[in-house]
């Protein structure tokens, strides 16, 4: 039975295929992968460890005559290049496999949930402010008149003292009068008729701009990022952000999607990772790989990246150094990539 290993690029990071030649799919599809000749020989989903354990894939599927069977990052983490022992229960198989050194690692947790801001509370709105009712006008009406007392009449029988009683009479009422018009109050003119101040309108509050795609990315799993992204140039703009906060794995799966679509300058960005001239260990990768270097800076320059060509030439003269050092994983890249 021929077992072959290799990346599986519709998943994330981490994820590999096992193809099991001329097999036809079983319906368990649990399987072991042993190490001999170590105390810790059985693969489980926290590493290596003594007992046996039965694991599953992340998917099983038939192509063809061939099985593929996919296995995550919680168990590719852990294999290293090197012979491994595949046994697969429900066929009674047991084979060799050769794990390679170009499966892609994911050493970093998986990508955190977004996690949505909460709608902000709306304050309750203040009581209404009782009104209070206007104090009463004061009265204009005017002051009440006294009562004038008029002096009584004395009967007497003679004329003169009556006639100057009549006098008197007429001179009290004419004085009367006269006071009764000097004491009442003139009447008071309306004043102005006050003119209504309009209310102005309720000035609207400032509308928020919407942040930018590239800085609402920062919050996305890839999946939606990919598929929110307007082209490829975004896809690794978005790449190029998520590198420079340290977020390794995610830029790797953002730069190799931009290049899958063609986009040339993602390509150069992932020779560069596998590049040893400037390798850095655990961005993402552990080990550098020139041949896979190699690859990408090819293709970059292929696909119009002038700035690639100066990185390429530059491995080139690292290989040949090596090469004739008795480098023999040197001389094959350079025979299978500039010849």
């Amino acid at each position: 039975m021929m077992l072959r290993v290799e990346n599986d690029r519709r998943f994330s990071l981490g994820h590999a295929r096992i193809t099991l030649v001329g097999l036809q799919a079983p319906a368990d599809g649990g399987f072991r992968i042993v190490r001999e000749g170590y105390a810790a020989a059985n693969l489980g989903r926290r590493g290596w460890q003594v007992q046996e354990e039965k694991l599953n894939p992340v998917e099983i599927r038939q192509e063809g005559a061939d099985t593929v069977m996919v296995i995550g990052p919680r168990l590719t983490r852990h294999l290293e290049p090197g012979p491994l022992v595949f046994l697969l229960p429900a066929t009674g198989l047991e084979a060799s496999l050769f794990w390679p050194d170009d499966i892609d690692l994911f050493d970093g947790d998986l990508p955190p949930e977004t996690v949505m801001p909460r709608e902000a509370e709306v304050a309750p709105k203040p009581p209404p402010v009782a009104s209070v009712p206007p104090a009463p006008a004061p009265s204009l009406a005017p002051p009440p008149r006294e009562d004038i007392a008029l002096p009584s009449r004395q009967e007497s029988t003679s004329r003169t003292p009556l006639f100057a009683g009549i006098g008197l009479l007429l001179l009290v009422a004419i004085g009367g009068t006269a006071w009764w018009f000097s004491a009442s109050p003139p009447t008071p003119s309306p004043g102005p008729t006050p003119i209504a101040t309009p209310t102005p309108p309720p000035t609207p509050p400032p509308a928020v701009a919407e942040r930018p795609w590239l800085e609402r990315s920062d919050g996305m799993n890839l999946r939606d990022l990919v598929q929110s992204a307007s082209d490829a140039a975004a896809i690794h703009a978005a790449a190029l952000r998520r590198q420079s906060a340290g977020r390794h794995d995610d830029a790797l799966v953002l730069f190799e999607e931009a290049g899958e679509r063609g986009h040339a300058p993602a390509l150069t960005a992932v020779a560069r990772l596998y590049d040893p001239i400037g390798f850095v260990a655990g961005r993402p990768f552990r080990a550098p790989d020139p041949r896979a270097a190699a690859r990408y800076y090819r293709d970059a320059v292929q696909k119009g990246d002038a700035a690639a060509q100066v990185q390429r030439a530059a491995l080139k003269t690292w290989l040949e150094e090596q090469a004739r050092a008795g480098n023999g994983t040197a001389e094959t890249a350079l025979k299978e990539f500039w010849q």
